[in-house]
């Protein structure tokens, strides 16, 4: 379990109290600053982000949750044809979009393992994450991250591993993804996968996932 929800009580006087309003109190996840200059140039989606933009992310996020309503499908792979497409931003805004809804939270999942990006982005290089906790046997709670975006937790790639498709077709790995899908009722996972050609490992992995 990597964060307890309390309800926020403390609306103050003059308005009533909202019943429905969760706060995380992270117990084990590690809470890491941001610095939000560094996320705009990186193009993430901040407080400051343009409208527009927000509201392309809103409209992706929109159309994955009508579509995703129903059966409990919560867990969604982002992949490109190739390189150099956008997906690690496209997986990243994503989740921030929908982690910024009230009643939703969001883990971000790098499974991109040969050449792991979402670090970079979110200005956590040098963390613990997936292949240190399969290959070193790490504990999952200790590699997850919260980068200071409210609702939203990611778990890196950690190190990057070159004979990834092993990992990434083991019956250990399917059991994590399925351990995340139903460990909280109010989440979406987003998988940030290696684009398709000249790579098998998307191809691999999309058999754990409800929508790609």
């Amino acid at each position: 379990k990597d964060f307890d929800l309390i309800f926020d009580e403390s609306a103050g006087t003059s308005e009533p109290v909202n019943k429905t309003k969760k706060t995380i109190i992270y117990s084990k996840t590690k809470i890491l600053p941001n610095d939000a200059l560094y996320l705009e140039k990186s193009r993430i989606l901040t407080s400051s982000a343009h409208p527009r933009v927000k509201d392309y992310y809103s409209l992706l996020r929109t159309q994955i949750q009508q579509r995703t309503d129903h059966g409990r499908k919560n867990t969604i792979m982002v992949t490109s044809t190739e390189s150099n497409e956008g997906k690690t931003t496209t997986a990243i805004n994503l989740a921030i979009s929908i982690a910024s809804q009230v009643h939703q939270t969001t883990l971000l999942v790098d499974m991109d393992l040969r050449d792991p990006d979402i670090s970079y982005y979110l200005g956590l290089e040098g963390h613990l994450g997936l292949t240190d906790h399969f290959v070193d046997e790490i504990p999952l709670e200790n590699v997850l991250v919260n980068p200071s975006i409210k609702n939203l937790v990611v778990l890196p790639a950690g190190k990057a591993l070159s004979g990834s498709t092993e990992i990434l077709s083991s019956p250990k790995m399917e059991q994590m993804v399925k351990e995340l899908k139903h460990r909280y009722p109010d989440r979406y996972v987003i998988f940030d996968c290696p684009y398709i050609l000249n790579n098998p490992d998307a191809l691999v992995f999309s058999s754990y996932v409800d929508g790609v």
